[in-house]
């Protein structure tokens, strides 16, 4: 792994840490037994500090069970229907509509007042149980619509001295209709359903949009049910003062302590303020830390830069400096060439040899030239494929010269029927370094396979000793074994152009063995 890449880890790992300590020093996750009880004093000094907006006993507004269902959201409706006002739908025969509601007085009155059969409506009408209509709207409510629609509504009077007998829900729509409620019925109007049904379950405190709701403990046996109401704006001016702030516990919020529908949390302002200078000079230093990770990862980043423009321009006056020899050793050969007849049989086989290692210096020029002119945006390498029409003398051309300078023997095996498109470069580099390799390292019986595998063409190099390293080690650069006298990249440049043609490579450890496998080209640079 590079350096640099470390280094990002590493400030990875840090700034991980370092957000996980000011997690725990800021923002503690639960409650400690001091913190309960910093919160239960806290109440309790509210009480007696804050004045509340108002008390309301709902035992006495809603005094009967009857009654107290007009504080239920569940048992209104959600929309007005308008034909419980109609003053035709099923009143054709009144006769059979008396029939069929005598056993239910009240709604049986509402039906004739609807029908409009009474004119007088008697006084226990609104004020007597039930007072809810099957449909979820209040009698005092329908009774009030009614006399909009008929135009007998001339004041509000006769509502506000009966607002305890409409739906809690409805009150919102009076004020829309007859003007400001006031009092203790303009609060409840302003009440949610998830804050009544709060009520109705008698919690002992309740966190409403405007309002906190505290209950007023009775003995049991009195069965009141009382608030104080206290505005938001008091109780947030009071928590101010102290290390915590309130809000509605959901599911899923973080809160340092929940009691019912309250969630306590810890102020960020207290926090800041109280943060020990010990932690907060701890916390900088984490920070400097951090920065000098950051500092030294850019750093790298620059040298390998610098040091990558460095071997460029090793590379640049390598090539150039190569060229002009080469050039001048190739006029010779060709000089030589044409008087080839001229020389023994054995110093033309070595002038042939001779010319052959000039040719490839020269394609080595020419390559890097290539590389230096960014010739492949794509990789390291360039390739140009050509169709290998006599597989057998290319690799004997490649392998006799190395054979001739170790002495050493090599059985060649190849199998190629269909064409082959290569790289006539890399392809004889591929196979001098396995044969060079295996000449140094390896023990007798050297042979090498080429032949075709499904859409690929494979060539093992082995031999009859034995490796104790694994591939990748071997692959490294500079890895040198104890025979090596050369620069230990041999194996790394086989790897390098195997992972660029796109093929693969594995090594047998006992024998010894190196298996190229190369997908075949269709055609030249396919």
């Amino acid at each position: 792994m590079k350096p640099y890449i470390v280094l990002i880890f590493t400030a990875l790992i840090v700034a991980f840490f370092s957000g996980s300590f000011v997690l725990r020093t800021f923002a503690p996750r639960f409650a400690s037994q001091y913190q309960i009880e910093e919160i239960n004093d806290i109440k309790e000094q509210m009480k007696s500090q804050i004045t509340p907006y108002a008390i309301v006993n709902f035992s006495s507004l809603y005094y009967s069970d009857e009654q107290f269902q007009l504080l239920n959201p569940s048992m209104a409706i959600e929309e007005f229907d308008s034909d419980l006002l109609s003053s035709s739908k099923g009143c054709s025969n009144i006769e059979v509509l008396q029939s069929q509601l005598t056993a239910s007085r009240k709604k049986g009155m509402w039906e004739l007042i609807r029908c409009g059969r009474i004119r007088s409506i008697p006084r226990w009408f609104v004020k007597t149980p039930p007072f809810l209509h099957d449909s979820g709207v209040s009698y005092a409510y329908l009774l009030f619509q009614y006399q909009l629609a008929t135009g007998q509504a001339e004041n509000t009077s006769w509502v506000r001295r009966r607002l305890s007998f409409f739906h809690v829900s409805e009150l919102s729509q009076l004020q829309r209709e007859i003007g400001p409620l006031g009092g203790i019925y303009g609060l409840l109007a302003s009440l949610s359903e998830d804050t009544l049904r709060d009520i109705i379950n008698e919690e002992a405190r309740i966190l409403a949009k405007n309002y906190l709701l505290s209950r007023i403990k009775y003995p049991r046996q009195y069965n009141v049910l009382e608030y104080r109401f206290y505005t938001m704006d008091s109780i947030e001016r009071y928590l101010e003062s102290t290390p915590y702030q309130i809000s509605r516990a959901r599911p899923g919020k973080w809160c340092v302590y929940t009691e019912g529908q309250i969630c306590w949390r810890q102020s960020t302002k207290h926090l800041l303020q109280t943060v020990s200078t010990s932690t907060l000079t701890s916390f900088i230093g984490i920070l400097v830390i951090f920065f000098i990770i950051l500092w030294l990862l850019f750093s790298k980043i620059k040298w390998d830069k610098v040091e990558e423009n460095r071997k460029k321009m090793a590379l640049q006056v390598l090539t150039h400096e190569f060229r002009t020899p080469v050039a001048s050793l190739l006029l010779i050969i060709d000089k030589l060439n044409r008087d080839i007849d001229k020389f023994p049989e054995e110093q033309q086989e070595d002038l042939l040899r001779i010319s052959g290692e000039v040719y490839r210096l020269q394609r080595l020029t020419e390559k890097s030239k290539h590389y230096l002119q960014g010739a492949n945006a794509r990789g390291m390498l360039s390739f140009t494929y050509q169709e290998l029409e006599n597989p057998e003398d290319l690799i004997y051309d490649t392998i006799i010269p190395i054979k001739d300078t170790y002495l050493k023997e090599i059985d060649i095996n190849i199998d190629l029927k269909g064409p082959v498109f290569v790289d006539f470069y890399w392809f004889q580099i591929l196979i001098k370094n396995l044969v060079e390799n295996s000449f140094i390292h390896g023990e007798e019986k050297h042979y090498i396979n080429v032949f075709e595998k499904d859409k690929n063409f494979v060539i093992e190099v082995g031999d009859g000793g034995e490796l104790n390293k694994d591939l990748e080690t071997l692959t490294s650069e500079f890895v040198k074994g104890s025979k090596s006298s050369g620069t230990g990249l041999g194996l790394n440049i086989i790897k390098n152009i195997v992972d660029e043609w796109g093929g693969k490579i594995e090594l047998v450890k006992k024998p010894t063995k190196f298996i190229i496998t190369l997908p075949k080209r269709k055609k030249p640079n396919g």
